[in-house]
């Protein structure tokens, strides 16, 4: 996979849409949000990036390596965040994966 300055834009975008449900980790793990609005968050961060690139006519295909690293962080989020919203698991599991994200990622506030 060729890195293009197109391929590193979408990445640009992935990482934007991850960084938003990703700051918020720290203030659900600490308990000051609660486990629908960080669902919620992981959902929309995922819909909005699936937006963009639709939008721009891309079958939402990662297009260069960094892409193709930050996609699984994007099907973990909806994964997460609909399995919650559909009963599938529940807020320690959503708890897990937001540790694991903020831990890989860090955010500017630590949780």
């Amino acid at each position: 996979m060729v890195d293009t300055i197109e391929a590193e834009q979408q990445a640009d975008r992935i990482r934007t849409a991850i960084e938003a449900p990703i700051a918020m980790g720290p203030g659900f793990l600490r308990g000051d949000i609660d486990v629908q609005d960080m669902t919620d968050a992981m959902i929309a961060a995922v819909r909005g990036y699936q937006a963009q690139e639709r939008e721009a006519g891309r079958d939402l295909a990662p297009l260069g390596a960094r892409s193709n690293e930050l996609i699984p962080v994007l099907k973990e989020l909806i994964t997460c965040g609909g399995g919650y919203q559909a009963g599938r698991c529940d807020a320690d599991c959503v708890a897990r994966t937001m540790t694991y994200l903020v831990g890989e990622f860090g955010t500017a506030e630590k949780a």
